[in-house]
């Protein structure tokens, strides 16, 4: 009989891959803007609005009771919060990372450059740049944080896995830029899918030590196709990107982000809080 987490399901696995994607892509945002390609850094911009709103409302109504989902935007200045809760240091970061690439892509968007006129300040797009990739790597870590310091959930409860949460957002993230063409961030969609992997790999290996719970886990998640999955599509990522020609570069980014989502739902899954 297969026994999995039935407390943190696929909606859980969702919201985290998309905050994964959204994380690392306004990182390449900011570098394409600095750049001068404000095309693409637009589309990091969006995204990075867009699928942490999704995954807010995902945390909602997977993750919170009702009366209490209202408090997620910037729950850190919500005087009732518990302030020792990654939930909501977690909630607060998305909350930002959503204004900063608001105020980011705005000026990008043509039918609103005019309203946004902050945009025709380099010093300031600059500052609003550094802020959203800032809170794009911290959003990338906390997917992790949060999941390390679930004591309940010993196959969870380990420092590998805020690691392996930000390896995961360097390989979708980049991984998303590398699906529409973008050379520079092929290097970086397999250095995170080779990263992926092998902390992976470590995190099972390290969860068969004990205790009885995440051995019980690591045992099922090694035994599961979703692990099996995930790890290979993971390494055809990195030796598809590491081409470089951009047929294999689209084709890498793409699996790349199937491989975050298959990985991060065999982490997901396997939490156990209780087994057989």
């Amino acid at each position: 009989m297969i026994v999995r987490n039935t407390v943190w399901g696929w909606p859980v696995v969702v919201e985290m891959t998309l905050l994964a994607i959204a994380s690392l892509a306004v990182v390449w945002a900011y570098y394409f803007w600095r750049r001068g390609d404000t095309r693409y850094a637009a589309v990091g911009g969006v995204l990075g609005v867009l699928f942490p709103a999704i995954a807010l409302g995902i945390l909602a109504s997977e993750l919170l009771k009702p009366p209490t989902a209202g408090m997620l935007v910037l729950p850190i200045f919500n005087p009732n919060g518990n302030h020792f809760s990654w939930m909501v240091w977690g909630a607060t970061g998305i909350s930002l990372l959503i204004l900063w690439s608001l105020l980011f892509t705005l000026p990008m968007i043509r039918p609103l450059a005019k309203i946004a006129v902050w945009g025709r300040n380099r010093a300031v797009m600059n500052v609003l740049g550094l802020l959203m990739a800032a809170f794009g790597v911290y959003v990338a870590l906390y997917t992790g944080l949060l999941l390390a310091y679930e004591r309940g959930v010993p196959f969870w409860h380990s420092a590998s896995v805020p690691l392996l949460a930000f390896f995961m957002g360097l390989a979708a993230g980049s991984g998303l830029y590398a699906l529409l063409g973008k050379t520079e961030a092929g290097r970086w969609t397999a250095i995170g899918s080779g990263l992926t992997v092998l902390t992976y790999g470590a995190h099972l290996h390290l969860s068969t030590l004990g205790p009885s719970a995440a051995m019980f886990s690591a045992a099922g998640a090694m035994s599961d196709p979703l692990t099996t999955g995930g790890l290979i599509l993971a390494l055809a990522a990195a030796t598809l990107t590491t081409w470089g020609k951009k047929p294999a570069l689209a084709a890498g980014g793409a699996l790349a982000i199937m491989a975050v989502f298959l990985i991060r739902a065999s982490l997901i899954l396997w939490g156990a809080w209780e087994f057989p």
